[in-house]
């Protein structure tokens, strides 16, 4: 809350809006995209991977200020504090801007031949002597779709290894395990545009205010949405809330299937639909027999009205989208 009022006192915006107009800076409170750029390249926010789209003011090789992209479809020209500042990270004072290799037991500014030929020579010698599976790679979630293809290319054809993963896959893991059995696809089927369109959403953990500002706005968007969140913190997004579950840490799943319970033991489900393209259903509600109403609120710690409630707005929503 600290920073937010720091914020909302240097820039008179208010972080929890998010509505901050391109090339505004919410901390500096100038519009450094008109004053200081000669040129504006296009690129793609690093931080939290929403995908924002952003445009690089440039000025004699350095890049100055930052704008949102307003013909990107993530954001639409918005951006939120920690995309605004990204120009501050790319020319930081202390940032590596160039190779460098230990010599001597110091590190040593070299050129870009010697650290590619350096790395490539170590690499075949480690998998010469070991095999191909010994060589791993680690990504990261912050590169976009170009990024992880060239770099996927690399790890299986290059190197020869299929030991590639990263926090893409290692933080959600159980979900991808999840996605496949439920949609037979590692990615979730929900898109942004849905924040926008929903009846009910459903937020569970995920506190799109202040992860999340751009996605917020979307949330915001819908004026007639019923918004459920479930969090055992009093989060801001928990605060713009028609209905706040503040459950027990670690009980979210006995939640969840007690709704689901709830959603099909009362028909509010499209049972044609099951019938058509689903397999497992009744061994799915069998595994569901001991999450009854009191079961669940004794393991989350809400009211067995509270979670009925829920349960009832979800599964007579027209469209209703579930984000965690």
């Amino acid at each position: 809350m600290k920073v937010v009022n720091w914020l909302k006192h240097k820039s008179g915006l208010d972080i929890r809006s998010a509505k901050y107009s391109y090339g505004e800076d919410p901390v500096l409170g100038y519009t450094s995209a008109q004053k200081h750029a000669d040129g504006w390249v296009n690129s793609t926010c690093g931080y939290c991977s929403v995908g924002c789209g952003m445009q690089l003011g440039v000025r004699g090789g350095k890049v100055v200020s930052v704008r949102g992209n307003p013909d990107h479809p993530v954001n639409l020209g918005k951006l939120c504090p920690k995309g605004l500042a990204e120009h501050y990270a790319i020319e930081a004072d202390d940032r590596i801007k160039h190779p460098l290799l230990r010599k001597g037991g110091k590190l040593t500014r070299v050129g870009w031949d010697e650290a590619l030929a350096t790395m490539v020579r170590k690499f075949r010698a480690v998998q010469n002597k070991y095999g191909p599976e010994s060589l791993g790679i680690v990504s990261t979630g912050q590169l976009v779709t170009e990024e992880f293809y060239a770099l996927g290319k690399l790890v299986q054809l290059g190197f020869g290894t299929r030991n590639y993963d990263g926090n893409t896959t290692l933080c959600m893991s159980t979900a991808v395990a999840g996605y496949k059995r439920s949609f037979g696809s590692d990615g979730p089927p929900g898109a942004y545009e849905d924040l926008e369109e929903a009846d009910v959403i459903f937020l569970i953990g995920a506190n799109v205010a202040e992860n999340h500002p751009i996605l917020c706005t979307r949330l915001e968007a819908n004026a007639t949405r019923t918004l459920i969140v479930a969090d055992p913190r009093v989060t801001k997004t928990a605060m713009m809330a028609d209905v706040f579950l503040p459950m027990k840490p670690r009980s979210d799943l006995a939640l969840i299937n007690a709704i689901l319970r709830i959603v099909i033991d009362e028909g509010l489900y499209d049972k044609d639909y099951v019938e058509r393209h689903t397999s497992g259903f009744a061994e799915m509600r069998a595994s569901l027999e001991m999450y009854t109403l009191d079961y669940a609120a004794k393991i989350t710690g809400l009211a067995p009205d509270l979670i009925h409630k829920v349960a009832l707005l979800y599964g007579n929503a027209k469209a209703a989208f579930i984000g965690w």
